[in-house]
């Protein structure tokens, strides 16, 4: 019922091996975003007045700060990633989990752009490590991906030498522009 209202929306697993990404879906696993950050940061019991403190401090603590933070951003990368889409149309989100035993691997949303699957990995900070971005990539023959994080826009390609040198390209999306990430597709000089 939470998730009918809207209140809660589920991110499914997929293997994402392809489009459609439902197809490969398992609703087994799956991830909840509540419709709302500042509901959350109540809920966490987090705001007692001004919440433009307590957003300052999110953003600009470092992660040891608060044990929260990286789930805080991968909730508001979610929530902005639906905002941006067809408002009449109830929008399926996907993750990607590697179903190994005693894997941890995990890439925070799959989509598509121009027919092509396309990894978003979430990061609470400027920089950090993308290991299970790379596996991903690797394991499905990719060679874009998206990174939101506090950085700034940009992009940075890598070598993989696991896959014979192939070249990755990321484009860097910044959590608060969001709202630009087509437009940053659109004009990366690295097409998909």
């Amino acid at each position: 019922m939470l998730t009918k209202a809207g209140i809660v929306i589920p991110v499914t697993h997929t293997n994402a091996n392809g489009l459609p990404l439902g197809s490969e879906a398992d609703k087994s696993y799956q991830k909840m975003l509540l419709l709302d950050t500042g509901l959350m940061l109540r809920l966490l019991n987090m705001t007692t007045g001004d919440i433009s403190e307590l957003t300052e401090h999110i953003l600009t603590s470092d992660v040891t700060d608060l044990v929260n933070k990286g789930p805080m951003a991968e909730m508001l990368a979610g929530l902005e990633l639906l905002h941006y889409r067809t408002p009449n149309i109830r929008h399926e989100m996907f993750y990607w989990q590697r179903q190994a035993k005693n894997s941890q691997a995990e890439v925070d949303y799959i989509s598509s752009y121009r027919q092509t699957v396309l990894p978003i990995e979430v990061k609470a900070e400027i920089q950090g490590g993308m290991k299970s971005l790379w596996l991903f990539m690797r394991e499905k023959k990719l060679t874009k991906a998206i990174r939101c994080s506090l950085g700034n826009f940009g992009a940075f390609d890598y070598e993989d030498k696991e896959d014979n040198g192939t070249l990755r390209h990321v484009q860097i999306c910044p959590l608060y522009a969001i709202s630009q990430m087509d437009a940053l597709l659109k004009t990366s000089p690295h097409p998909t």
